[in-house]
């Protein structure tokens, strides 16, 4: 029998197999005319054998009488292997496929050059899949249809939850439990005040001295928040304090006359736009009736997958060395994926890659 007990350092070796070739192991096939190479199925077959090595060797060992380092033994499953390797190779290009019908694209020219192709591509189909994901679920968003009536009702039992305002601020973080910091950052908040009463510019002000992400932006933070400190059509809420202040300015463009103090230190508050009646939130109260959930998404996802492999042109262009298309073989890619591995086609179909973040002046 063939031992390969090098197989435990397999991973490690398709890895860096390709790392700077030109050829990225050469071209094994093509989807839809886009070339598919070997370095990209070698980082999937790696993949597979490692999780199921450190997984399942012993349960191949005892209850199937498998042994995954003898090549001999474990034909049949190095070819499920090498079979699911090329359908995330075969997937990956479809993925990139579909994203570009979206017009989305990733590039990264430094990672591009000194990652092995299979390395980069996998990076490269996962932020193309998480993008498609976020496009995927606006347009499933933008096909609902609400009834203006059901949003009036909507709107009817809740007024001031739907009511909101939208600021730009100048924040001056410190340490609220330091006398000394609070009084010297209310000092430079009452001074850039000052500036603003003397027609400096909120803005370029808030560039120079927030302490805020919003600074780049000239303060301004791109969310509508009610009296009740929710953002519209968020779980993030607004400090309390800030609210109550932004409340009580009155037109677009007028701005706090004293620093505002909250947990993160002291706000210059100014209101940028006022939403107040129904005809001025309608499309917000109708936004938030449509839903769409993660499962919806990845099914909707999935199946536009498996349309676009059932209508593509693929062309395979080298043979299986373990894989016999008229053998039975053990599902094994399925067994991992209903135990809880996560697969890189896993990955390819369900990750929506959404980041979390909040302003300084939120908590979540």
């Amino acid at each position: 029998m063939k031992k390969i007990i090098a197989a435990l350092l397999v991973s490690v070796m398709f890895l860096f197999a390709g790392c700077g070739a030109s050829d990225n192991g050469g071209v094994i096939g093509s989807v839809n005319g886009q070339d598919v190479y070997q370095d990209e199925m070698d980082y999937y077959f790696a993949y597979y054998f490692e999780y199921y090595y450190q997984n399942y060797y012993s349960y191949y060992l005892s209850y199937m009488g498998v042994d995954l380092l003898d090549e001999e033994s474990a034909s049949s499953i190095l070819g499920d292997f090498e079979k699911s390797a090329w359908d995330a190779t075969v997937n990956a290009a479809l993925i990139e496929q579909m994203a570009a019908e979206y017009g989305l694209t990733y590039e990264d020219n430094y990672l591009k050059d000194i990652l092995p192709w299979g390395d980069y591509r996998t990076i490269k189909v996962g932020s193309l899949n998480s993008q498609l994901y976020d496009a995927v679920k606006q347009a499933m968003l933008d096909e609902m249809v609400v009834d203006e009536s059901q949003a009036k009702a909507a709107y009817d039992e809740d007024p001031a939850s739907w009511d909101c305002r939208k600021t730009s601020h100048i924040l001056l973080m410190c340490d609220t439990s330091d006398e000394a910091a609070l009084a010297e950052a209310k000092a430079k908040a009452e001074d850039i005040i000052k500036q603003l009463n003397e027609g400096a510019d909120f803005a370029e002000l808030a560039k120079e001295y927030s302490d805020d992400g919003s600074a780049a932006n000239g303060g301004a933070i791109d969310s509508y928040f009610n009296i009740n400190c929710q953002v519209i059509g968020e779980s993030t809420t607004f400090y309390p304090e800030y609210v109550e202040a932004a409340f009580e300015l009155q037109n677009a463009g007028d701005y706090t006359l004293v620093p505002v103090l909250s947990q993160a230190g002291y706000h210059i508050i100014k209101l940028d736009d006022v939403k107040s009646g129904f005809d001025a939130v309608k499309d917000m109260v109708m936004d938030s009736m449509k839903t769409v959930s993660d499962e919806e998404v990845s099914a909707r996802m999935n199946a536009d997958l498996e349309e676009a492999r059932a209508n593509a042109d693929i062309k395979q262009k080298f043979k299986f060395r373990y894989y016999q298309e008229e053998a039975t073989q053990p599902d094994t890619a399925d067994d991992g994926n209903q135990q809880g591995g996560d697969t890189p086609e896993d990955q390819q179909t369900d990750d929506n890659g959404t980041e979390d973040g909040g302003d300084a002046n939120t908590t979540e």
